[in-house]
């Protein structure tokens, strides 16, 4: 994948400083030469950090105290991209990012807000490497080291720091985790090509394919169960058709399978109104059974309409008895009229006022009792029921005796006419059974179509099944296998040819050594014909080849894929350690730095073969990959046409200005 480091930009702390930006050449060797502690072993942690690194390797105090953001500018095939990242806090990583996107990007001389989190740059990165949001066992199930991948795991391919360049039991950045270890293994096929999208997405329909025809080979297997009596009983169902007249006389019985559910078909397809027996004999009798039907309707109506006026009138009745009682009750308890008139005696007193001086008083009080005389009376008559009511309520019941009468004669010309007449009886029981039978029949032609070999659930089992053939040819494991040795030879066979340039023993530059993707190491042929791990050759000069030749290879391999979703860059922090013990260190104008010089010629050589060996990949490689080199060594062991000199930290000058804290 095209995606090349162009700057790296740290914005500083105080007020009124410019960003520190370092510059890169896409598609050349890049090489930062320093002293120590000048940084240089930073950039790795930096670019990680800002490539959404779950946690942070940033060299703590100067490079974390007097920074706010740390960023990257890295180009891609359409686009240049800017993604800075806010200083962590403590020991917590910030989730504050930055990201700016456009053709020629100019970088904000200040960061004040974040516009992105981590999530949203880890989902931006993966959809720019176009890695496909699929698992790698086919289920929703949670599968350790199986689930999807994702750009951070591609980090194991650009970054060869420190710790990593001449381990001889290490070839990946962070792959000494068992996490990162155990999913870039089983992710490895995919990244090599040797397995595409369209495996994975098949390997996940394959498990859908299999779950559905489990369950649908087990509910053939319960419909089965009944299978070996289901030709006798299309047979009897059909006869009992041919018994109702639905079938041709031509019918004929047979034990063929595909007959018997044709007849049954034909039969569902023009089901009667009505069964065709014949009832010209029975004609009279049935029309006087219809009449009779809508006489006895006619009287249910009538009787129930009697009942709800009979009920209505009951609950009147009884509705004025409880009125009555009750005002009697309150009659018989105050005599409201009969007090007015013993308090108006002409000897009392007033009783609204208590004076004895009203002298129309007692009259006075005498035509109040006599209203509440004639209220009293009133209501004496409403607690009386009418006597309409006993009259209209025996009128009722009259009419529904007469009303029931008629139908119980009516029932018993009914009973009459069915036991007179038989074939009425018979043919009523007849029609009512024929419609039973047919939904019967229906139920059991669908039932016994689902068993045959053209039924729907046969039709869906032999469809998914060829579907499943056909995806377990492109799954093809054995082809899977066959790919990644093809694909690992490959590589093995460009490492032995950048070997040849590098310092090794010679023995090592005949047999090309074997990369394994299950173990993720190289094994070398011995001199007793065997294969040996990495870490069963001696010396550290042979460990830094080794990887230097890998990563190399890689990067050829990854260039010649398709689409690989591999960023076409890597990072080697000091690669000459290795030959550290017999370099010889010189004063340098800093007195706090100390330089190195190579005094023994060997040595020297061999550091510029790996400096040599990495500009010839990449232009061998026409561009499309960059590498970046961190180490002690100076120009006159790397300087060439084909190396880009990025910077030189020496003499106070170091990644981090000291303006920025002195």
């Amino acid at each position: 994948m095209r995606f090349q480091i162009l700057k790296l930009i740290i914005w500083p702390k105080l007020e009124g400083l410019l960003p520190q930006i370092v510059e890169f050449k896409p598609g050349k060797l890049n090489v930062i030469t320093g002293a120590s502690r000048t940084g240089k072993s930073a950039i790795i942690p930096i670019i990680d950090y800002c490539l959404a690194s779950k946690d942070c390797s940033i060299p703590i105090d100067t490079i974390r105290d007097h920074a706010s953001w740390y960023g990257i500018v890295v180009g891609t095939t359409l686009e240049q991209v800017l993604i800075a990242r806010r200083v962590p806090v403590g020991n917590l990583s910030s989730n504050d990012f930055y990201l700016m996107r456009g053709a020629n990007l100019i970088p904000p001389v200040v960061i004040v807000d974040a516009n992105e989190s981590r999530d949203g740059i880890k989902l931006f990165l993966d959809s720019l490497a176009a890695i496909p949001y699929l698992n790698l066992h086919g289920t929703d199930e949670n599968v350790p080291y199986q689930s999807r991948l994702g750009f951070r795991d591609l980090m194991a391919f650009v970054f060869q720091s420190q710790d990593i360049v001449a381990n001889q039991n290490i070839l990946f950045y962070k792959t000494h985790a068992h996490e990162h270890r155990e999913r870039l293994r089983n992710w490895f096929p995919f990244i090599i090509g040797a397995e595409t999208t369209q495996i994975l997405q098949a390997r996940i329909r394959i498990q859908e394919i299999e779950k559905s025809l489990v369950r649908l080979k087990r509910e053939v297997e319960r419909m089965g169960t009944v299978s070996a009596s289901w030709v006798q009983n299309m047979q009897g169902h059909l006869r009992i058709a041919r018994e109702y007249g639905l079938l041709d006389d031509d019918y004929v019985e047979s034990d063929n399978t595909d007959y018997l559910l044709e007849s049954a078909a034909a039969l569902l397809e023009n089901i009667p109104d009505h069964s065709k027996s014949s009832l010209v004999d029975i004609e009279g009798s049935t029309d006087e059974f219809r009449a009779l039907e809508m006489q006895e309707e006619e009287l249910s109506f009538k009787i129930a309409s009697a009942k709800k006026r009979l009920g209505d009138l009951k609950g009147l009745q009884v509705g004025l008895v409880d009125y009555g009682n009750s005002v009697k009750r309150r009659k018989d308890r105050l005599h409201i009229s009969q007090w007015i008139q013993d308090m108006g005696t002409p000897a009392g007193e007033c009783p609204s006022c208590g004076s004895k001086e009203h002298p129309a008083g007692v009259k006075e009080l005498e035509k109040i009792s006599k209203v509440f005389r004639e209220l009293e009376a009133e209501s004496k008559k409403v607690a009386e029921i009418p006597g309409a009511f006993p009259r209209e309520e025996e009128k009722l019941k009259i009419d529904l005796d007469r009303l029931l009468a008629e139908k119980k004669l009516l029932q018993e010309r009914f009973d009459l006419i069915r036991a007179n007449d038989i074939r009425v009886q018979g043919e009523f029981q007849r029609r009512k059974n024929m419609f039973l039978f047919l939904g019967q029949l229906k139920t059991n032609y669908d039932y016994f179509k689902k068993l045959g070999d053209d039924g729907i659930y046969q039709n869906q089992i032999n469809g998914l099944q060829k579907e499943l053939d056909d995806l377990r040819k492109i799954v093809d494991a054995q082809g899977v296998s066959k790919r990644i040795s093809a694909a690992t030879d490959r590589i093995s066979a460009k490492m032995l040819n950048y070997l040849k340039t590098l310092d090794v023993e010679d023995k090592y530059q005949d047999v090309a050594p074997k990369f394994d993707i299950k173990d993720l190491n190289i094994k070398v042929l011995g001199s007793t014909n065997d294969w040996h791990y990495l870490a069963q050759v001696g010396s550290a000069s042979n460990w830094v080849s080794f990887h230097i030749a890998l990563m190399c290879a890689l990067q050829d391999f990854f260039n010649e894929l398709k689409n690989s979703p591999v960023p076409g860059f890597v990072i080697f922090d000091q690669p000459s350690q290795v030959y550290f013990p017999k370099l010889a260190k010189k004063p340098s104008v800093d007195s706090l730095d100390q330089d190195v010089s190579f005094t023994d010629d060997e040595d020297a050589d061999a550091v510029k073969k790996i400096f040599r060996t990495i500009a010839s990949s990449i232009n061998k490689g026409n561009g499309n990959w960059q590498a970046i080199v961190l180490d002690h060594a100076d120009n006159t062991i790397y300087g060439g046409e084909d190396v880009h000199e990025v910077a030189v930290w020496r003499n106070g000058d170091k990644l981090i200005p000291k303006e920025w804290y002195t």
